[in-house]
């Protein structure tokens, strides 16, 4: 396969990107892409002894052995195993980052992808970052071209689209040649599903694992040799057309002018690298563990509390008026287990409300149960608004005992790129994710090689410091 001009094939020419590509990457690049590896072990590590986690890595053993390190455990699996167990802890506790252009949960199916492939391969942390670049870039380019029908109409794109970009950047990591990189695009699209109909349950952070082991696979299946349609990503038969539906055009028509994230549901075979969507996009690192549908109203029901000095008590009802698919996502009114209360509005503005911030201490049964906050779920109200996230911003109205209301709005989550964490909040984050399962010394190891990702030291060597 070749990209040609005349057929734009949007799988070859990615392939070509992919294969030459340079990677002379900038310094904020680099940097978002370090970020993003530190952010999701410390969400991984936090979250490795997790239910879900666990199942897969008792059927891993069962299935498979090899060199290939696992998250929180003693355990070694082979490549592909060591991706699905790692990437379902990544998503196990919901704290992961987010990536607007493909609606999806980028790092905790790339990163884990690449560094097991990196384990087995032992090859160079610096490798493992090019990499995510590249895959990062793909991952974008695939979500602008159906999104964000593709999500709104019930697909994950962790799962989806996932699976594809981590295809991608396996393939940039073993160095496969343009033709190997297209058959290895191509077949990840038979081994990408997920629909949002799982959220809230414990198949949900698989979804991660599953993607990030698909990419592993598909990625090695084309270095043996396997080969793949041309025609499955652009084709009449192909990811678009069905992965959105029959109505694909009249959609993409409707979009023009009013894209959002670069969402303009075409793919785009001419300006691949450019913009670079760790850039132009970058990534929302997450202040709390929970759907970050519910962070823009989050954050401005902590910044109403903040300012006001409100308590619980001070408080009559709150209204939310958010898009209708951020709401959509957060369909648990009444969550029974904490995976339901990660997509719960009412849960989560009831913990903030009474204790000023959501923490990961705040998903546990007993805090669930928890009566004063469950005499609060009846004060959250919320009202779905038709739009766009682009065209309307979450809205938190509080309706105050005295007769007063407080209001605010929030366009853009803190740790998005228009109000990101610093590095020091980062840290943070690792420390109160890593600590608690590795101890002080461990945890402090373990930052000394994240913050030498840039060099050629092993990944191996990483792996072994997160166990």
């Amino acid at each position: 396969m070749s990209c040609n001009p005349l057929t734009t094939n949007p799988l070859t020419c990615y392939a070509d990107w992919i294969t030459n590509a340079a990677s002379c990457w900038s310094a904020t690049a680099n940097q978002r892409a370090v970020n993003a590896i530190i952010d999701t072990l410390a969400v991984s590590i936090a979250g490795s002894r997790e239910t879900p986690v666990t199942i897969c890595l008792k059927l891993g053993q069962q299935w498979s052995s090899g060199n290939c390190q696992i998250i929180g455990h003693a355990q070694q699996l082979s490549a592909p195993m060591a991706a699905l167990v790692n990437g379902t802890a990544a998503h196990a506790l919901d704290f992961d980052d987010n990536f607007d252009p493909a609606k999806a949960h980028a790092s905790a199916v790339l990163v884990p992808a690449l560094l097991a492939l990196a384990d087995e391969r032992n090859l160079e942390t610096s490798k493992v970052v090019d990499a995510y670049i590249v895959g990062l870039q793909i991952l974008g380019k695939l979500g602008q071209a159906v999104n964000p029908y593709h999500r709104s109409r019930g697909w994950h794109a962790t799962a989806t689209l996932g699976t594809i970009g981590a295809a991608a950047a396996c393939a940039r990591l073993l160095q496969l040649d343009a033709d190997q990189t297209a058959h290895a695009i191509s077949l990840s699209t038979s081994l990408c599903g997920g629909m949002m109909s799982q959220f809230g349950t414990m198949t949900k952070p698989v979804h991660a694992g599953l993607a990030a082991s698909g990419g592993v696979q598909a990625a090695c299946f084309a270095e043996q040799g396997l080969t793949a349609g041309s025609d499955t990503l652009h084709g009449s038969k192909g990811l678009r057309q069905l992965m959105v539906g029959p109505d694909i055009e009249m959609l993409a028509e409707q979009m023009q002018g009013k894209a959002e994230h670069g969402q303009s549901m075409q793919f785009d075979s001419n300006n691949i690298g450019s913009p670079l969507h760790i850039e132009q996009y970058g990534l929302k690192i997450k202040r709390y563990p929970n759907c970050g549908s519910v962070h823009r109203a989050l954050d401005g029901l902590l910044a109403l509390r903040e300012q006001h000095k409100l308590t619980a008590a001070d408080v009559d009802h709150v209204l939310v008026r958010a898009p209708a698919a951020h709401l959509a996502n957060l369909m648990y009114h009444e969550p029974e287990n904490a995976m339901q209360a990660k997509f719960s509005l009412e849960y989560n503005l009831a913990v903030g409300l009474r204790r000023g911030l959501v923490t990961l201490a705040d998903f546990t049964l007993a805090a669930i149960d928890d009566t004063d906050t469950r005499q609060l779920l009846d004060k959250i109200h919320q009202q779905p608004v038709d739009l766009f996230e682009s065209e309307f911003p979450t809205e938190v109205h509080i309706h105050l005992n005295n007769g007063k209301t407080l209001q605010t709005s929030v366009t853009m989550p803190i740790g998005s790129l228009a109000n990101p964490l610093t590095q020091d909040q980062i840290w943070e984050k690792y420390d109160a994710c890593v600590q608690p399962m590795l101890g002080r010394q461990q945890t402090c190891n373990l930052q000394q090689l994240l913050q030498q990702l840039h060099s050629n030291q092993p990944v191996s060597s990483l792996m072994r410091s997160t166990r």
